[in-house]
């Protein structure tokens, strides 16, 4: 990101052009760093020619949002729609989708404005050179992380057995959204309308389920207070030339990357501050620009939950059961020895990473309310972690596990999808990998095929 930035800075500072199309390349980097690949010359070629028109595309629809405010909201949320609604078409066309959305979004915050004296021609000629840096760079660096791209390209699809699709529902909820959130922004406060179309989409964009499509929103409120008290500081720090301004902008993302992991509040606070960064000076000052920013973060935040509990729900107990599904399957599979067992382990692993993201609303849930029913989806995730802790020990000494475990793995397996029993059988499941891991290293064990759930 850091290198297309600046290597675009530098194209558009030596034509004497606006800088926009910099950040535009940045958010192109991040969109395809996304999503680890081993480097290829088709998929290289083949970005070269498409990232640089969805540049162009997004620098119209940025144009548009602050010209004729209705015609680019209706192109944004249409946009929008689109890039989430290609997930239900596989990787690829997810990825589609992700590149789509994260030029639209840096055009919300920072818009491509026309060049002086220079015509059309000469900006959109800018936004094409963006893109291509971004490809270039992108796919050196690309070159530096084949192995690890090889072992998540092995990752098998899910499957949505919901109607309409996940993926659907997620695209029709971000819609409303969104429309609520520009319809609102537009009409009451025009000054601050990016805030809330901002917040709404961070909040329903990546919601998984009801539960988390909550919990994000009010992480989403309590880091922008930390983000916007921060960017309340930043008109009393004197920074020497836009390429300083431009370092704090990197430092704090990456901060907010870092730390995404151990809270979603910090990758709001983040966000936050950055777009205070790159907004434009506010006639607003002090408390009275602090409470418009909290209310506008508010609001947007309400109407992606919102959008999210009540527009074709995704229920937070089907979510988890289908983490808890795949995380088994992968589990059962890792457990085979023989070749390919290395991919099979690391696809198990992204599957338990998957599962961890999705357990914060529904522990917090428990521990607020105390709940002590035993099927809870929070008892269900800890049982889980507890037999696939004591599967790692297997994996380290390369044995296969016992028939008996095998037929508990497939008992669970059975009892997720019935929504029955799942605590139980998880325990057993865990009592049978825990014998299984303290036997004898030479103890005669059954081998398996992937797969099998006997």
């Amino acid at each position: 990101m850091l290198a297309s930035f600046l290597a675009t800075y530098a194209l558009c500072a030596s034509a004497r052009a606006d800088v926009a199309p910099a950040v535009l390349a940045a958010f192109l980097a991040l969109a395809m760093t996304r999503r680890v690949e081993p480097f290829a010359w088709d998929a290289a070629m083949r970005r070269f020619v498409t990232l640089p028109l969805v540049g162009i595309a997004a620098a119209l629809v940025g144009l548009a949002l602050h010209t004729v405010p209705p015609l680019g909201a209706a192109l944004f949320c249409a946009a929008m729609f689109v890039a989430v609604w290609l997930r239900n078409y596989g990787p690829r066309a997810a990825a589609i989708g992700t590149t789509i959305a994260m030029p639209l979004v840096a055009m919300l915050v920072v818009p491509v404005r026309v060049s002086e004296g220079r015509g059309p021609i000469f900006d959109v000629l800018l936004v094409l050179a963006a893109g291509a840096i971004a490809v270039v760079i992108t796919s050196i660096a690309a070159l530096f992380r084949g192995a690890e791209a090889r072992e998540a390209a092995a990752a098998v699809p899910r499957v949505s057995t919901l109607k309409p699709s996940a993926p659907s529902r997620m695209a029709l909820q971000l819609l409303l959204a969104l429309i609520a959130a520009f319809a609102i922004g537009l009409i009451f406060v025009p000054a601050h309308w990016p805030w809330i179309v901002l917040s709404a989409y961070i909040v329903c964009a990546g919601a998984r389920g009801r539960g988390d499509a909550l919990y994000r929103g009010l992480l989403r409120f309590g880091g922008a207070i930390a983000g916007t008290l921060a960017a309340s500081l930043v008109p009393h720090v004197a920074l020497p030339n836009p390429i300083a301004g431009a370092a704090v902008i990197f430092a704090v993302l990456f901060a907010g990357m870092a730390l995404r992991d151990r809270s979603y509040a910090y990758w709001a606070a983040a966000t936050t501050l950055i777009f205070a960064l790159l907004q434009a000076p506010q006639a607003q000052t002090g408390f009275e620009l602090f409470a418009a920013r909290l209310a506008c973060i508010a609001i947007g935040a309400l109407f992606g939950a919102a959008a999210a509990w009540f527009v074709f729900p995704i229920p937070t107990g089907d979510m988890i059961r289908l983490r808890l599904a795949e995380a088994l399957r992968d589990f059962g599979e890792a457990l085979v020895p023989g070749e390919g067992r290395a991919a099979r382990i690391a696809r198990f692993e992204r599957a338990v990473d998957a599962l961890d993201r999705a357990a914060k609303p529904v522990e917090l849930h428990r521990l607020v309310t105390r709940g002590g029913d035993e099927e809870h989806p929070a008892v269900w995730i800890a049982r889980g972690r507890a037999a696939f802790a004591r599967g790692r020990d297997l994996f380290a000494r390369d044995a296969a596990a016992p028939k008996h475990v095998a037929g508990a793995i497939g008992q669970a397996r059975r009892a997720v999808g019935a929504r029955a029993g799942i605590a139980d059988a998880l325990r057993r499941v865990h009592d049978a990998v825990d014998a299984a891991a303290g036997q004898a290293p030479g103890l005669a064990v059954e081998r398996r095929e992937p797969g099998d759930e006997r």
